[in-house]
């Protein structure tokens, strides 16, 4: 709810400027001056959780004296106030406050605002509050991307957020109440259109080169876009130091942009078990992919479906099934999916333990339909649904409404723009092509003919030839595009506007401009059209020729929001199958970020509704005779003999769903804190913006190695140990969300928590009695020395030292770091339980921590030589045991991706064989390449040799004399007995 304007307070937080290292995290407190391994940094410094209303609301506590310029509850308003709505929103609000019996704010006595997050901790400062007015307030999350118009919260959020765990991000998202909700077309142009209309007052992003010029209502991408990174990583600590955070246009990281599905139902391999950096950057950005959960797990299987058409959120549409999971254990689960005509759907499952009904016994249906939704969804009110009758159309009827989202075809404008053109009546008015733009045409895709043609026609003429006689088609990863060319499109001398050509080019949402050597910078104020919404601008340079090379650029109507893959820098491409790949999954991702804007997500939201009041209203059953509880369900939601409502029960099992937290994360590529929803599932952990429900962050659980509880928030330790810190919301004022969390952790990942540990030593020539490599693995303790009794094992991992982050070092660094020291605090990770590191990524040697974003297959990885970095220093060394678990256990062939398993296969084989030659030859280059990459490890891999021989000349010098200590300490224990004995 909204509070009176003359209710608000002040902000809690203050962007400040950037720190100068937002590395420089304040070191973690320890008991022990010496050494801490037996008591964790959880139990010495607890998370003070952050006491936040539901809707970041400020208001008064009753009994508190008001700040300035803001009047008490139920006092004198300021002048000029309305007196009608300043009471009507404060009795509005102490209404809600009174029904929901929460407590919105809380005083912690002795506590401010800058003891719960301390300014030093790398992060944006907090402004003290005053303890005399008992206020604490909370802002309105900023977002960095203006391009998203995103609305204030509302009041969705689900009850019981640790027993439902959600399928997909968008229900997750949808629980939450993120992102915008359809409220209607308005009369506003869009598209290109939308720079011509009088009442737009935006005038671009000022961005330009020599392909593409400014416009209003537009946003170019050029290149040089930054990428939001939440993590600390060497990525964002490079960043801090640049003018990044003053740009408009944010791209995701690849990891999140593709995120999707948080619980796996259909068996398909999901990711890799290789870091972030390693993944493809060039993927597909998923749709609501999360639409087949219907498919998978309600058809075939005895399902119930509940209709209803409610007068404040309109038609509603419940489907329930219960599924077994564990058969020995009796442990099953109930999915649901909820469809409500304006919001979008929510597909969970709740675990049956968590119901009131003992486990095991039969339940009536509408019971149990009841208390699944007062945990799923109370806001829908029970008495308005009734079962629908048994048809097998309800059950086609749903599927099509859930697959609604799911585009698999497209169709594309090409337009040629020659020297000197740039405006779209010359382009529509090239009569011919020329050599560059069929030698691109044929590059692009297939040329194929019209007549006869049976795949997808994007609205073109297969039988009469009226629409051309030739087009470009091409397919890629089980979509289909067809190209609506301008010089293949029928030509009319009479006609200036090219009609013909217009009627499919100026219907398609995305544009590609093909831009010849000295054509001017396009702009899309030149068009008209309400469809066109994204253009695609590709220049050639060196035409028809081996060294042919193209430069591209982006422009995107302000409503679309930003898509993958990102513009590289320099954006310039050569002639190769990488260009391919990237141009037409750029064209796929471009047309479905067009879908999820404003205007087509409110037109989607309209069928969607119409088909669902259908479905309402032609496919309910009859009430059931039930004599005085018939009458009682339509009056009052239920049976004369209600219960009272009882709190779920607590489930021991583990949900494979995402289980969600609400919580305040810090990026550190804005320096700026974000206000999101956390979602951990068995396979995933998420994170969601709020309000606009966008992916701001992605990994899988395998990659977690370790987390830790300061005083600043939770640090999350994922791949080569980049950080992510978060804080968990808390209305109590208790750690029970933090906890609740870190068992979450525990019980879907195989990290662990980290250790403090504070090593001293008298002169900086002693030793610290261990050997790191530049990821932050320990790879060996000598015995008995300062390392070994502060309780440091071989394959540790250190993750901070004196307070900065690992994954912000370089190995030089580390090193000069424990050179000059002479008293080093640092954040250990213990090994697992087989003594080995935890690794987020299963390349020991992987390039992402020297920053190199080297993409290797998982089969690529597997065949290389194992290696391991070392510095000839004292500091660092190779291991014994690590080299004798490598010869023990040889690395295990990974899983492979989908993409590799596509490319060995022998349709993948023929089809590269008759690559063309420009393919061929980026491949010798490859391998090339790869064969001087191999010998280097050679190389390594002998002084390796060299240095794992000296080292075990010492250790043969150190176990002679710990033989002969032994010997010597048995002949005094002889003695001793010897002259006990005798008294």
């Amino acid at each position: 709810f909204r509070v009176s304007p003359s209710l608000t307070l002040g902000p809690l937080y203050e962007h400040t400027s950037p720190a100068p290292h937002l590395h420089h995290l304040p070191p973690l407190k320890c008991e022990c001056p010496m050494s801490s391994t037996t008591s964790s940094v959880r139990s010495a410094n607890r998370t003070r959780s952050l006491c936040h209303h539901l809707h970041h609301q400020p208001l008064l506590i009753s009994g508190s004296s008001p700040s300035a310029g803001s009047p008490p509850i139920g006092g004198s308003m300021d002048e000029g106030t309305p007196p009608s709505t300043s009471s009507s929103a404060t009795a509005r609000a102490l209404d809600m406050f009174n029904r929901r019996g929460s407590v919105l704010a809380v005083v912690i006595a002795g506590n401010t605002a800058a003891d719960v997050l301390p300014p030093s901790a790398g992060i944006p400062n907090t402004s003290t509050v005053s303890s005399s007015s008992g206020v604490i307030s909370a802002d309105q999350p900023s977002s960095t991307n203006s391009d998203n118009d995103t609305e204030p919260f509302n009041e969705w959020r689900p009850p019981f957020p640790r027993l439902t765990a959600y399928q997909d991000c968008l229900s997750l998202g949808a629980a939450w109440g993120l992102g915008a909700h359809p409220n209607g077309l308005d009369d506003k142009p869009t598209g290109a259109s939308q720079a011509q209309s009088p009442s737009e007052d935006d005038s671009g992003d000022g961005k330009c080169n020599e392909l593409l010029a400014s416009c209003p209502a537009f946003r170019n991408e050029l290149g040089w876009e930054p990428t939001r990174r939440l993590a600390l990583s060497r990525h964002t600590f490079d960043m801090a130091h640049t003018d990044a955070h003053e740009c408009e246009t944010w791209m995701r990281e690849h990891s999140a942009s593709e995120a999707g599905i948080l619980e796996d139902v259909s068996n398909v391999y999901l990711g890799g078990r290789l870091c972030a950096a390693r993944q493809p950057k060039t993927v597909i950005e998923p749709q609501d992919i999360g639409s087949y959960y219907y498919r998978h797990c309600f058809i075939s299987k005895n399902h119930i479906e509940y209709l209803g058409m409610d007068d404040i959120l309109g038609p509603i549409s419940v489907s329930m099934v219960r599924e077994i999971v564990d058969r020995k254990e009796s442990y099953s689960i109930y999915r649901m999916i909820v469809r409500i005509s304006d919001q979008k759907t929510i597909r969970v499952a709740v675990p049956e333990e968590a119901l009131s009904t003992p486990e095991g016994t039969d339940r009536a249906t509408r019971p149990l339909m009841r208390e699944l939704l007062e945990i799923v969804c109370p806001k829908i009110s029970f008495g308005t649904l009734r079962p629908s009758i048994q048809s097998p159309r309800v059950e086609e009827l749903i599927m099509k409404i859930d697959e609604q989202p799911i585009y698999t075809r497209y169709k594309v404008g090409i337009m040629l723009c020659k020297n000197g053109q740039s405006t779209e009546e010359q382009m529509y008015n090239n009569e011919e092509s020329t050599p560059s733009f069929d030698e691109f045409l044929d590059f692009l895709g297939q040329r194929v003919t019209l007549k006869g043609f049976e795949a997808y026609k994007g609205g073109l003429d297969t039988r009469g030839d009226t629409t051309g006689t030739h087009s470009i088609y091409s397919e890629y990863q089980a979509h289909e595009i067809m190209f609506h060319v301008s010089t293949l499109l029928p030509f009319t001398p009479s006609n200036r506007q090219q009609l013909s050509r217009k009627r499919h080019i100026g219907n398609d949402m995305v544009t590609i401009v093909f831009q010849e050597p000295g054509a001017l910078p396009f702009s899309p104020i030149t068009v008209r059209s309400h469809f066109q919404h994204v253009f695609i601008i590709v220049r050639v340079h060196n035409e028809c020729s081996e060294n042919v090379t193209y430069s591209v650029a982006v422009s995107r109507s302000k409503d679309v929001p930003p898509f993958g893959p990102p513009v590289p820098k320099g954006a310039c491409f050569s002639k190769c199958a990488e260009f391919h790949d990237w141009l037409l999954t750029k064209i796929i991702n471009a047309e479905n970020a067009v879908h999820r804007s404003k205007k087509f997500a409110t037109m989607a939201a309209r069928t969607r509704r119409e088909a669902l009041r259908d479905l309402v209203e032609n496919y309910v059953g009859p009430h059931q005779n039930e004599g005085a509880s018939k009458i009682a369900s339509r009056f009052l939601g239920g049976s004369v003999k209600r219960k009272e409502r009882h709190n779920p029960k607590p489930t021991s099992h583990v949900l494979r769903g995402a289980l969600s937290w609400l919580v305040d994360v810090h990026d550190y590529s804005t320096n700026q804190r974000v206000s999101c929803v956390l979602g951990v599932a068995q396979d995933w952990i998420v994170l969601l913006e709020r309000p606009s429900g966008t992916v701001l962050f992605s990994t899988p659980t395998h990659s977690i190695i370790g987390w830790a509880s300061s005083d600043t928030g939770l640090k999350l330790y994922y791949d080569h140990g980049d950080q992510l810190l978060l804080r968990c919301y808390s209305e109590t004022c208790t750690d029970s969300e933090l906890n609740e969390l870190i068992r979450r952790l525990e019980n879907v990942t195989k990290g662990d928590e980290a250790k403090e540990v504070v090593l001293r030593r008298l002169k900086t020539t002693d030793h610290w009695g261990f050997h790191v490599q530049d990821e932050g693995v320990v790879t060996d303790v000598e015995m008995y020395q300062l390392a070994w009794k502060a309780g440091i094992r071989q394959g540790s991992r250190i993750v901070e030292m004196d307070g900065m982050s690992i994954s912000t070092l370089s190995f030089d660094k580390i090193c000069d770091q424990l050179a000059v020291s002479e008293c080093v605090r640092l954040l250990m990770i213990s090994p697992s339980s087989d003594g080995s590191p935890r690794r987020g990524c299963e390349d020991p040697n992987c390039p992402a921590v020297k920053g190199i974003e080297q993409m290797l297959t998982p089969d690529a990885f597997a065949k290389q030589p194992i290696t391991h970095n070392n510095r000839p220093s004292t500091l660092s060394s190779a291991s014994v045991h690590d080299n004798m678990c490598t010869l023990l256990n040889p690395p295990k062939c990974l899983n492979r991706a989908q993409s590799d398993e596509q490319l060995r296969s022998p349709l993948m084989d023929e089809l590269n064989r008759k690559a063309p030659l420009s393919a061929r030859e980026s491949t010798n280059e490859r391998e090339s390449s790869e064969l001087v990459r191999i010998q280097t490890h050679l190389e390594r891999t002998v002084q390796e040799k060299r240095a794992l021989e000296m080292l075990a000349q010492q250790l043969r010098k150190q176990l002679i004399q710990e033989r002969q200590s032994h010997d010597n300490t048995k002949r005094e224990m002889e003695r001793l007995k010897k002259l006990y004995e005798k008294k």
